[in-house]
């Protein structure tokens, strides 16, 4: 019988807990629930970071957990019945270190074949003689604009080191014919430059951080693109596309028009949650995103009125205080930033003082029109390779 089964118990957020679900045909895939470090409070608590095992022709792994959690992550997949050597294949969903921070141990023990977007390898890149404004130039690609302190970077450099000596066996790009196989890609930057959404039988989406349940996923800034234009491979460097807002509800349109029919999300974070497995359609919930951000531009049109404001007095009126504590307070105005961005472009808002991020509503509403089109937009053909049963 297909559908969810748990195989392990954990913490009610996730941690610890081992689920099993079997596909319509027969497939079983282990969900594992990776515990993370920098969960602050109910509000923030991410809950573990999932990493998924496909039982299949070839043993595949989606996502690797966070860094530092090598032996936990074995012992889970131990206790699910397999080992790290049976492991053939690897899929990265994006280059964040609570989804690829295994990466180097698991590819080292298993020999597995690694699949990740082709933006992956500028990503774990370093380029030490570009500056471009970064706030880190010295990390790589991925973390050039890293807010976290500098008490948690000083973790992240030992597996920064080890993650940028990995070779990507097959990256994957849209401009080939796939073959037939149970995997296909999709091409999804916007909450980073090279996020990855794998569908597994045309039933299971992986999703990464592109869909989340419960809670909606930070996009990356436009302003990233100009920190990071000259480390983007192909035509991400010379035309924005995989950066900002924008980039990120393309990306749900996407996968709101490709996978009408699959029925099952299996996320990078909550996907079991409160004691209890979120069930979710990934087209819906990618649709419920599209229409949140949407709510979102018009509360921040409402805040602003005819006044000029900076990021964090919109973020005082847009959150409640739980959520703009800690981490919360950069969080917080980086997501009204991402909003500002978008409907700049969109002519409904301009900078006032670009520098300190200070903007006034025009008084125009365009991105109501421009929601209708995202939502009734046709679908946008941009299937990647994927990787053929061997």
């Amino acid at each position: 019988m297909s559908g969810f089964e748990i195989i392990q118990k954990g913490k009610e957020n996730g941690d610890g807990v081992i689920l099993r679900y079997r596909t319509r045909k027969g497939t079983d895939i282990y969900c594992l629930g990776v515990p993370l470090n920098y969960s602050s409070g109910e509000d923030w608590d991410l809950g573990a970071s999932w990493s998924y095992l496909i039982d299949g022709n070839r043993l595949t792994l989606v996502d690797t957990g966070q860094f530092n959690k090598y032996d936990v992550f074995h012992s889970m997949l131990i206790k699910a019945g397999f080992d790290v050597a049976n492991i053939a294949r690897v899929i990265v969903t994006h280059g964040h270190e609570d989804h690829d921070g295994n990466l180097p141990e698991i590819g080292e023990a298993s020999g597995a074949e690694l699949w990740a977007h082709f933006a992956y390898p500028s990503m774990i890149a370093y380029y030490p003689d570009i500056d471009d404004g970064a706030r880190r130039p010295g990390f790589p690609g991925s973390c050039r604009c890293c807010m976290m302190p500098d008490s948690f970077n000083r973790n992240c450099t030992g597996y920064q080191l080890k993650r940028s000596r990995i070779k990507i066996t097959n990256p994957v790009s849209g401009d080939t014919t796939p073959p037939d196989s149970d995997f296909r890609f999709i091409l999804t930057p916007g909450h980073s430059p090279d996020s990855l959404c794998t569908v597994f039988q045309n039933e299971v989406v992986f999703s990464g951080d592109t869909l989340l349940a419960t809670i909606t996923p930070h996009p990356s800034l436009m302003l990233e693109y100009l920190v990071n234009r000259r480390i983007l491979p192909g035509s991400y460097g010379t035309d924005n596309s995989a950066y900002g807002l924008l980039a990120y509800l393309t990306s749900l349109h996407k996968l709101m028009k490709q996978c009408a029919k699959t029925s099952t999300l299996l996320p990078g974070h909550r996907l079991f949650e409160k004691g209890a497995i979120n069930r979710l359609k990934p087209a819906a919930r990618a649709e419920e995103i599209i229409r949140f951000h949407e709510e979102r531009c018009e509360n921040i049109l409402r805040i602003m009125g005819n006044t000029q404001m900076g990021l964090k007095e919109i973020s005082v009126e847009l959150f409640p205080l739980r959520l703009r504590q800690g981490m919360g307070k950069f969080m917080s105005q980086r997501e009204v930033m991402s909003h500002l961005e978008l409907m700049n472009v969109l002519g409904d808002v301009a900078w006032e003082d670009g520098k300190n991020f200070i903007s006034r509503a025009t008084g125009t509403d365009n991105y109501r029109a421009f929601f209708v089109k995202m939502l009734e937009m046709p679908p946008v053909s941009d299937m990647a390779q994927r990787p053929g049963n061997k």
